[in-house]
């Protein structure tokens, strides 16, 4: 049976490799902060040739020297879209280079290849039931989504997917609120590949039911995308959210001659926006600093805060991150990244301990087999942090408490610690002065609209410096301050809409509908062969 489509076989093999790398790097292009997801047109669909020539070429090879080469060209791919949308992890190694320097190169070069392991085997799974007609692209992008889902579980580093290339396209952005955020993968891999595929694939077989397929998915997915906003609105309390990012450089956070300076600066700017009111009073007014705001262990020192919670009405609450130690009777005492809130009389009257521990920084992964290794100190390289279980503990019941997540916390598609039925959205405080002028920092506040929108909460992401800003519960930016500037802003909380399907559900509903995908275009394609 001959199929007459694109075939690069003038082409060795390293250079198909060669040429996935360079797709997989400017794929890069899709996500924030250039946002051109218009590239994916063009890589996604070369990707999808440099296989199809691999595949038709499959009986020249023993069937073990074809899945390496499978596994070879996915992971090119992978390598290259890791490499340049994780290059920022490595920025914060410089800020303490005495320790990490040994680890620049290897996390500059091993992390995307750890990674990219997993669109290898992505490649070596499609090419088990690859149909040599259009129908391909269904069978790659539930691969593929397969394939996420199993790294994010494995590596827990749900960063960098290219379904995020579609988070700016807010009609579409809703369909998480029922499907979750890897379906955004799914639909991208159709959506990109499917024009050129189908332009250059001259076999018929399929064509009319894929592209069926594939539009009226488009179109279900648009038209929910557009009604949602105005169906699913849930009233909230008047609640005024006021955002104090200080902007302090990371080299001057823990400096010990700048403490007091940078102590100063919040308490002036949370008392200058305090005095000025709406016209409207709120219910209730939240005055919010990021995480680890200052170096002082703040349950142990609320004396710092005492002259600026008096200046605060019993509807006024301070906000903010900061370390927390516990004695447990021993010599070394037990450390948490935590969140606090004080009503003003000074007193604490919530506290959060940061769940999801960002390895190496706040943690040591391994560490048991690791301090057997005898070159090398290894506990230098992470902070000594304990996790946290659950969501924040409150002594008012009177008060709206948010869902906390702490940094990185943000980025994790499931409930970390239970949902209080209460809450009306969500706060995420964050220090990314690690990170730079990088892209980190834009794709960090891009996956806060996510959530948003897949929790159907409003997101208020407080950043020591970064990108601040307030989201609604439909992936709608109000407020937004830009990459590391001094901002000090104020809004009233957008309103929750219902619990989502997502929420009650999470991926089953997604799993069984690619699961029937599936077995349709099996079914489909082996029925077609037995009649050829």
């Amino acid at each position: 049976m001959a199929f007459n489509s694109i075939k690069p076989n003038n082409l060795s093999f390293s250079q198909k490799c060669l040429i996935n790398f360079l797709m997989g790097s400017l794929s890069v292009l899709s996500l924030e902060p250039v946002n051109f997801y218009v590239i994916l047109f063009l890589t996604i669909p070369i990707y999808i040739f440099n296989f199809d020539s691999l595949y038709d070429e499959r009986k020249k090879y023993p069937r073990k020297k074809f899945f390496i080469k499978c596994f070879l060209l996915g992971l090119s791919f992978g390598y290259g879209f890791y490499f340049f949308s994780l290059y920022w992890i490595n920025i914060s190694l410089l800020y303490e280079l005495d320790i990490y320097y040994y680890f620049l190169l290897p996390s500059l070069l091993l992390v995307p290849l750890l990674l990219s392991i997993f669109y290898g085997l992505s490649a070596i799974i499609s090419s088990l039931f690859y149909p040599r007609n259009i129908s391909r692209i269904f069978i790659i992008s539930i691969v593929w989504t397969i394939s996420e889902y199993v790294r994010i579980s494995i590596t827990d580093f749900p960063w960098a997917q290219i379904g995020h290339s579609l988070i700016q396209i807010n009609t579409i952005l809703q369909s998480v609120s029922v499907f979750g955020e890897l379906f955004l993968t799914t639909l991208a891999i159709i959506v990109f590949s499917l024009p050129l595929v189908l332009f250059f694939d001259k076999s018929p077989d399929l064509k009319f039911t894929s592209v069926t397929i594939t539009l009226s998915t488009l179109v279900g997915v648009i038209i929910f995308g557009l009604s949602r906003p105005d169906v699913f609105v849930e009233k909230n309390d008047r609640i005024e959210v006021n955002i104090i990012q200080p902007n302090i450089k990371q080299k001057d956070k823990w400096n010990k001659e700048l403490i007091q300076k940078n102590t100063n600066k919040l308490i002036s700017a949370t008392l200058e926006i305090s005095k000025k009111n709406e016209e409207k009073n709120p219910h209730k007014r939240y005055f919010i600093w990021p995480e680890t705001a200052t170096p002082y262990l703040i349950d142990e020192n609320l004396q710092i805060t005492s002259d600026l919670t008096k200046n605060l009405s019993s509807n006024d609450y301070l906000m903010l991150g900061s370390l927390r130690r516990e004695s447990k009777g021993t010599k070394n005492d037990t450390l948490y990244n935590s969140f606090f809130i004080i009503n003003n009389e000074n007193k604490i009257i919530g506290k959060y301990d940061k769940n999801k521990l960002v390895p190496f920084g706040e943690y040591l992964p391994f560490s048991r087999l690791l301090s057997k290794v005898g070159f090398m100190n290894f506990e230098i390289l992470s902070g000594n942090f304990s996790n946290g279980q659950g969501g924040i503990i409150a002594l008012d019941d009177k008060l709206i408490l948010p869902h906390i997540l702490i940094c990185y916390e943000i980025i994790f598609t499931e409930i970390l610690h239970s949902q209080d039925q209460n809450t009306n959205f969500i706060l995420n405080v964050t220090n990314d002065a690690w990170f730079g002028q990088s892209s980190g920092p834009y794709q960090h506040f891009s996956m806060s609209i996510l959530r948003a929108v897949e929790r159907g909460l409003p997101v208020v992401r407080v950043a020591n410096t970064g990108i601040s800003g307030v989201i609604d519960s439909f992936g709608r930016v109000i407020i937004k301050s830009k990459l590391n500037t001094e901002y000090y802003n104020k809004a009233i909380l957008p309103q929750k809409t219902g619990i989502t399907f997502y929420t009650k559900y999470g991926y089953y509903f997604l799993f069984s509908v690619l699961l029937l995908f599936f077995l349709l275009i099996y079914c489909l394609n082996k029925k077609l062969v037995s009649k050829k």
